[in-house]
């Protein structure tokens, strides 16, 4: 009980201070309206035969598609990334 009442004048003590700080207005991408799909591209680009043969071995420990697999890398790296785009293309309709 004391604990509670501790945190209470603590919080009562800080507020005024708080309200003069900036604040985190975290910007929520705008999702896709209903029905607008955007297109998917081809993009490729070259490997040597071993950096080829790795990445199939890693994605496949991951038990991703290379696809898949890449795409976690980059939206490591900060490139947006959906769930959906991760989905198998080989298993969709």
């Amino acid at each position: 009980m004391a604990n509670t009442k501790n945190l209470r004048s603590v919080a009562t003590a800080l507020a005024p201070m708080a309200k003069g700080l900036p604040t985190q207005n975290v910007v929520a991408p705008r999702p896709a309206a209903a029905g607008e799909v955007e297109p998917v591209v081809q993009f490729s680009f070259a490997l040597r035969k071993a950096q080829r043969k790795q990445l199939m071995r890693l994605a496949d420990d991951a038990d991703m598609t290379m696809r898949a697999f890449i795409l976690e890398a980059l939206k490591a790296k900060g490139l947006e990334v959906t769930d959906e785009d991760l989905l198998d293309l080989r298993k969709k309709g």
